[in-house]
């Protein structure tokens, strides 16, 4: 009997995922939507804000705030506990894996000015000044096939090159040549030129 509850619950909390998802974006088909999936319209965005392309797999959150723009490609991961978010802008490519724990903000999410932030620390949570508007705020780029590592953070500005990796635990301050794995705190080159060979051949029938 609880093993039956449990499943009806499971059920009920997919179809209540999914329902967050689908009617907060506009997204392709063929995708996966898993129970901790969510995306955030605040502060006056819209469903037209989030764009999303057809074999995706959502288990992290997506927020647009203010018409933040997100677009994010075909084939593309973001993994649990992720959250890419936008007050500008996040531009993400096909074939782009975000594995757990990868935070992708365009901005510093409060202000530098000590004046200023010493208002917002004494305003109420609800408070306009508490927003994304009021913190610098620069475009993210992630080009095709990149893979980011787990606990991995995106800085504000940052261009990702095409078939690049962010090795896990990166903190990514600084653009990121294609086809070149990086690293660290903040975040370095450690190998150029990716080996190109494929090494996982499909079964052929």
């Amino acid at each position: 009997m609880i093993g039956f509850i449990k499943k009806l619950y499971d059920k009920y909390r997919l179809r209540q995922a999914r329902n967050r998802v689908v009617s907060r974006c506009c997204i392709g088909n063929n995708n996966i939507i898993t129970q901790s999936a969510n995306i955030k319209l605040i502060n006056g965005s819209v469903k037209e804000d989030i764009k999303i392309g057809s074999y995706f797999k959502i288990s992290g959150q997506i927020i647009s705030s203010h018409h933040g723009k997100v677009e994010i490609g075909d084939h593309c991961l973001v993994g649990p506990n992720c959250c890419v978010g936008a007050v500008l802008s996040v531009k993400i490519g096909n074939y782009v894996m975000f594995s757990n724990n990868v935070t992708a903000i365009d901005n510093n999410n409060h202000p530098v000015n000590p004046v200023d932030r010493k208002i917002m620390n004494s305003v109420d949570y609800s408070s306009p000044y508490r927003s994304w508007k009021y913190a610098v705020a620069k475009p993210i780029v992630i080009h095709d096939n990149v893979w980011i590592g787990r606990n991995s953070i995106i800085n504000k500005g940052v261009t990702i090159g095409e078939n690049s990796i962010v090795a896990a635990g990166s903190v990514v301050t600084k653009d990121v040549p294609p086809n070149c794995i990086v690293g660290g705190n903040p975040a370095k080159v450690v190998k150029m030129n990716i080996d190109q060979e494929p090494r996982l051949i499909p079964d052929v029938d």
